[in-house]
């Protein structure tokens, strides 16, 4: 069988199936990549998956059942099928967005615009890597292949990831969102990490190219490619923010887009998740949308770890658990100092993957949390303690509990905590036995 036979009988074999490269969401009738890792090789849970029901398993090791196919490369099997289907799709415009933080959000509120005037595909959750999004792409491949837009995140962990991804999807319009640090431990220098976020704008098909214009560096890149340009930010651009304000349960918006324009918000949106906004709304006007249509009063933001805003026992609380840089953090200081409260305390844990920059990375933070009347730190990465020398926490513990009785004992109505730090810090942990003790209590 030769390659473009195998892809073909990939695809016969995986309609109307779901494909997971997991053995533990394996139900009957999926089907199973058993995808090789640098620590985990999904050849050993072949077995799990064929106990889970898989219709078929693709693995490179021999396995006397029938539903195992063998396979030689399975990642290259996966990206050549996914590149079968883009063949196949007939977007009038296809939108890829990257970016330091806000990736999720800005693709979501772009998806639930352009869905006002076609049908629209996304790309699921923030699967948005080499093996993340050909898995989006055939797992949805019913609404996929009859959409009229296309919105496509981005990710990159590291060198030439973005490309890789480009050349795949061929976008129109590019969005880089921002470049900040995440990641910045993966790239060794600023640099490096602004060169591998600029090669969102290497597509061969790019018509327009949307990005943050309070940044020089973008700035002067983007002017030189051949290519309509559009910038969001505070100063002079094509969506400028002006203020935002918060009422009860809303955020009031001023911008400026061909004129002073106002909206209502559902929820409380960070200043990070409103410049998502503005980045979105030049996405959907260069697809055609007129202004009535731009209305998203019936959008709220549903993302669980992203600046989460709730309100228990009069205290106001704030949920942020998904990413963690210098950028998000002042990005959500920003909004904070416009929420009133009596006093305004931060749970904090590390910002993770900043390698030889985590020292100053996190004397920079220290300084951010100035803001706050009270700080706590999670120090079970104890990278987090290097900011013990800008800031003076009143309390470092790594059990989530003693931190969690902390502030039941010493919180009261009126005030705001915020929680933040890295995904692989898991202060979730803390949040949760914070919120079953006031529960219970």
């Amino acid at each position: 069988m030769n390659s473009n036979e195998a892809v073909e009988e990939f695809l016969r074999l995986t309609e109307n199936r779901k494909i997971s490269v997991d053995s533990r969401e394996i139900n009957e009738g999926d089907v199973f990549l058993a995808l090789r890792g640098e620590r985990i090789d999904g050849n050993d849970f072949v077995l799990d998956a064929l106990n889970r029901g898989a219709a078929f398993v693709f693995t490179s090791r021999k396995f006397n059942d029938r539903r195992a196919i063998y396979c030689q490369d399975i990642k290259e099997l996966l990206i050549k099928a996914s590149r079968s289907l883009l063949a196949r799709a007939n977007f009038d415009k296809l939108v890829t967005i990257t970016g330091s933080n806000g990736k999720t959000t800005t693709k979501e509120i772009a998806a639930f615009l352009l869905s006002k005037i076609g049908r629209t595909f996304k790309t699921e959750g923030n699967l948005n890597t080499e093996i993340g999004l050909p898995l989006s792409l055939l797992n949805g491949r019913r609404e996929f292949l009859f959409a009229r837009f296309g919105v496509f995140e981005l990710g990159t962990n590291n060198k030439g990831d973005l490309e890789k991804l480009v050349s795949l999807l061929e976008p129109q319009i590019c969005v880089l969102l921002n470049v900040g640090s995440a990641h910045l431990g993966n790239f060794g220098n600023p640099e490096d990490l602004l060169k591998e976020k600029l090669s969102i704008f290497n597509s061969r098909r790019i018509t327009t190219a949307i990005t943050n214009g309070d940044d020089t560096r973008i700035r002067e890149f983007v002017r030189n490619l051949e290519c309509e340009k559009y910038f969001f930010g505070t100063g002079r651009c094509d969506f400028t923010l002006v203020d935002f304000s918060y009422d009860d349960r809303n955020t009031k918006v001023h911008f400026v887009s061909g004129g002073d324009k106002f909206v209502r918000l559902n929820g409380l949106w960070s200043a990070g998740q409103i410049m998502d906004f503005g980045a979105a709304y030049l996405v959907a006007k260069n697809c055609g949308l007129d202004e009535p249509a731009l209305d998203i009063s019936g959008l709220s933001l549903s993302f669980n770890d992203r600046f989460k805003v709730e309100k228990l026992h009069g205290m106001t609380l704030i949920s942020d658990f998904y990413n963690s840089s210098l950028e998000s953090w002042r990005s959500a200081v920003d909004s904070i100092k416009k929420i009133e409260s009596k006093r305004k305390i931060a749970v904090v844990g590390s910002i993770l993957e900043q390698g030889i920059h985590s020292g100053s990375t996190h004397m920079e933070l220290g300084k951010i949390l100035g803001a706050f009347d009270e700080v706590l730190f999670f120090n079970v990465d104890r990278d987090i303690e290097m900011a013990c020398g800008t800031v003076k926490p009143v309390l470092i513990s790594e059990d989530e509990g003693v931190l969690a009785s902390w502030l039941k004992e010493n919180t009261k109505k009126g005030d705001l905590i915020f929680f933040k730090a890295s995904r692989g810090v898991f202060l979730e942990r803390v949040f949760g036995k914070f919120m079953e003790l006031i529960k219970d209590g």
